[in-house]
């Protein structure tokens, strides 16, 4: 149990400010995209249909592929840096969290 939260200890920090930059980039990418998000996005889509309309917007952006590519992407880099320690149950438990992060509907 101690491996998982030294772990998780280092790789939050790492993941967080990644993912900070890539919905920087996102938000970006979709304003450029779709002008009307940016003011959706400013009065925190209080507006009736502006959930609606973001959710459009996302669909017909690529950014749930984006999405799905990276989580596989930081997916893939844990459980190669988690295969490094010895093999205990605490491991192994992180490697499978990896592969139900990944799986999941929701």
């Amino acid at each position: 149990m101690c491996a998982l939260f030294f772990l998780l200890g280092l790789l939050i920090p790492w993941w967080w400010l990644q993912d900070i930059n890539f919905r920087l980039t996102a938000r970006e990418k979709l304003a450029t995209a779709f002008p009307e998000m940016n003011a959706m996005i400013m009065r925190r889509f209080r507006l009736p249909g502006d959930v609606d309309r973001a959710r459009q917007y996302v669909l017909q952006s690529d950014g749930v592929q984006q999405t799905t590519y990276l989580a596989q992407r930081y997916c893939h880099e844990a459980v190669r840096e988690i295969s490094k320690l010895r093999p205990s149950p605490e491991r192994d438990a992180l490697i499978q969290l990896s592969e139900i992060v990944l799986t999941r509907d929701k």
